[in-house]
C-alpha cells in the first residue's frame, strides 16, 4: 500500500493545508489499514455477486443493489449520518426488475459532486482462460482479481470510500460540513450500462429535475488508463443498423431466374460505406481514431447450402459518429443512398431476372442509437478533476475522447457536464480482470480533493 504521508505527491498540496492534513492523517498506519480493509471487503463482496446483465443471459443487478443499500444503511447507523437512499426501479421486457439506487449526503450546498457507477457486468466468457474463479475474489501482488473488479467495481468501491472518508472526518470533527466542503455528495448506482442503458441512466433521466442541475460536477468512473492521467470528455455517437436486403431466391446454376441478395448486399455495403466516409470526413484529434467510422460487421444469409442464390440477406453496420455531426443527417444520407442504389442496381448486376426488379428492396432498422456530445474544455467538471488529479497523483491530466460509450453520453446530451475518469489496468471484459487496491483508494482521494474547499 502506498503511504501518502511519505509520498512525493503531497508536495502538490502545499497550497491546500486542510486537504494535506486530512490525507496525511489518513496515511497513518492504523487509519490506512482500516481503509485498505474496507476497500478489500467491499470489492470482494461485489465480485461474489454475479450481476451479469440480463441481455447477456444473466440474472441482473437486484442482489448487488440490495448489497449497496444494506451497506449504506450500515454507514448511516455507524456514523449517525442522514443518508437519503432512494430507489428508481423499473422492469425490462422480460419482467426482470432493473434497480437504480441514489444515495444523497445533503450538505445544504447549491450543487452536488455526483459519481455515477454501474452495477451490471458482462459474462466471464471462456472460463478456461481464467486462472481463478471469476466470481471469487483473489488478492495477489496488490491487485484484486474477479469479474467486475474494474468494470465497474472500481466506481462502486471508490464511491463508498469517498463517503467513508467524509463521514470519518465529520465524526472526528476535522471537517465542518458548512465551511469546509463545496458540494453535496450524490452517489448513483445504475443498471444496464453494458447493454444500452435503457433501464439504467436513460430511465433515471426521466427524473432529471430531481437528480441533476446545471453546476453539478459529474464523474463517471468507467474509464481508466494506466496511472489515471486521461480524462475523457467526448464520446462518439453510436449507431448499430440492421439492413435487410431483399432479392429473389433461385438455384445457383440459374442466376437469370432470381436476383442475388448476397451480391446486392456487397454492392450496397460498398456504396454506403464510401458515401458515409466521404461525406462525414471531419477530424477530431482528441480521439485515438480521429474520424467517424462506418463499418459492416455481421452478414446473415437466408440459405445454408452452397448451391442456392439467397433471396434475403441481413447486414449490420457499426457506425461511430463524431459528436459534431447530427445523426439524423446521417440517417437521411442512408435513405438517399438506398434510393440511389436501387436506381443504379440494373447497371451493376451482371445476371438477374429483369422481371423481378420490382420485388427488390433495402430496408433498415436502427438497433441501437446513442447520441453524445463533447464538453467544452473550459467546463467546471474538467477544471475540478484536473486540479484534483494534479494534487493527489502528481501528474498532468490529458483530455481525450472515446469511441465506445458510457453513461456520460446521454447525460451530456441533456446539457450536463459529465467527465469520465478512473484508474485501472485496462482489463475490463477480459479474463483475469483485476484492479490495484491502491488505485481504488487513490480514486477516492481524488474525489475528496474535489469536494474539499481550497484554503484561503
Amino acid at each position: 500500500m502506498q503511504n501518502l504521508s511519505n509520498s512525493k505527491n503531497l508536495k502538490n498540496l502545499s497550497d491546500s493545508p486542510k486537504l494535506l492534513n486530512l490525507l496525511t492523517k489518513q496515511s497513518k498506519e492504523q487509519y490506512e489499514k482500516d481503509l485498505e480493509n474496507e476497500t478489500i471487503n467491499i470489492a470482494s463482496n461485489l465480485i461474489r455477486i454475479n450481476s451479469v446483465n440480463p441481455g447477456f443471459g444473466g440474472k441482473g443487478e437486484v442482489e448487488e443493489a440490495q448489497y449497496i443499500i444494506k451497506k449504506m444503511k450500515e454507514y448511516a447507523k455507524k456514523y449517525n449520518a442522514d443518508l437519503k437512499i432512494k430507489e428508481y426501479n423499473t422492469t425490462d421486457e422480460n419482467n426482470i426488475v432493473r434497480p437504480n439506487v441514489v444515495v444523497d449526503l445533503d450538505l445544504n450546498k447549491e450543487n452536488s459532486l455526483t459519481i455515477i457507477s454501474h452495477m451490471d457486468i458482462v459474462p466471464e466468457g471462456d472460463i478456461s482462460l481464467w486462472d481463478t474463479n471469476p466470481y471469487e475474489p483473489v488478492i495477489k501482488n496488490g491487485k484484486i482479481y474477479g469479474r467486475g473488479s474494474e468494470d465497474n467495481g472500481k466506481g462502486i468501491v471508490s464511491s463508498f470510500l469517498i463517503l467513508k472518508m467524509i463521514l470519518d472526518e465529520f465524526k472526528q470533527k476535522s471537517l465542518n460540513p458548512e465551511s469546509d466542503l463545496k458540494y453535496n455528495l450524490r452517489l448513483i448506482f445504475v443498471a444496464d450500462e453494458e447493454n444500452g442503458s435503457t433501464y439504467g441512466i436513460r430511465h433515471l433521466l426521466k427524473y432529471e429535475d430531481e437528480l441533476f442541475q446545471n453546476g453539478d460536477v459529474i464523474i463517471v468512473p468507467d474509464f481508466g488508463v494506466g496511472h489515471g492521467n486521461f480524462v475523457e470528455i467526448a464520446e462518439k455517437q453510436i449507431m448499430w443498423i440492421k439492413f435487410t436486403i431483399k432479392g429473389f431466391q433461385c438455384h445457383g446454376s440459374t442466376p437469370l431466374k432470381g436476383i442475388n441478395a448476397g451480391t446486392m448486399a456487397f454492392l450496397f455495403g460498398d456504396m454506403l460505406q464510401k458515401t458515409l466516409y466521404k461525406k462525414y470526413d471531419a477530424k477530431d484529434e482528441i480521439f485515438t481514431f480521429p474520424y467517424s467510422s462506418f463499418e459492416p460487421t455481421i452478414f446473415k444469409n437466408s440459405v445454408e447450402n452452397a448451391n442456392t442464390i439467397p433471396g434475403n440477406v441481413e447486414m449490420y453496420f457499426d457506425c461511430r459518429v463524431l459528436p459534431n455531426y447530427d445523426v439524423d443527417d446521417v440517417l437521411k444520407t442512408i435513405d438517399n443512398t438506398i434510393l440511389k442504389f436501387k436506381r443504379e442496381l440494373p447497371i451493376n448486376l451482371i445476371y438477374y431476372s429483369e422481371n423481378l426488379l420490382n420485388n427488390i428492396d433495402v430496408t433498415y432498422n436502427v438497433e441501437n442509437l446513442e447520441k453524445s456530445g463533447k464538453l467544452p474544455e473550459n467546463s467546471k467538471s474538467i477544471a475540478e478533476i484536473n486540479n484534483s488529479i494534479e494534487k493527489i497523483l502528481g501528474i498532468e491530466p490529458k483530455l481525450c475522447g472515446m469511441g465506445g460509450g458510457t453513461v456520460a453520453a446521454p447525460i451530456r446530451v441533456k446539457g450536463y457536464e459529465a467527465v469520465v475518469w478512473g484508474m485501472g489496468n485496462e482489463t475490463a471484459h477480459q479474463p483475469n480482470e483485476n484492479i490495484d487496491i491502491s488505485d481504488l483508494l487513490n480514486m477516492a482521494k481524488v474525489y475528496l480533493a474535489m469536494i474539499v474547499k481550497e484554503d484561503n
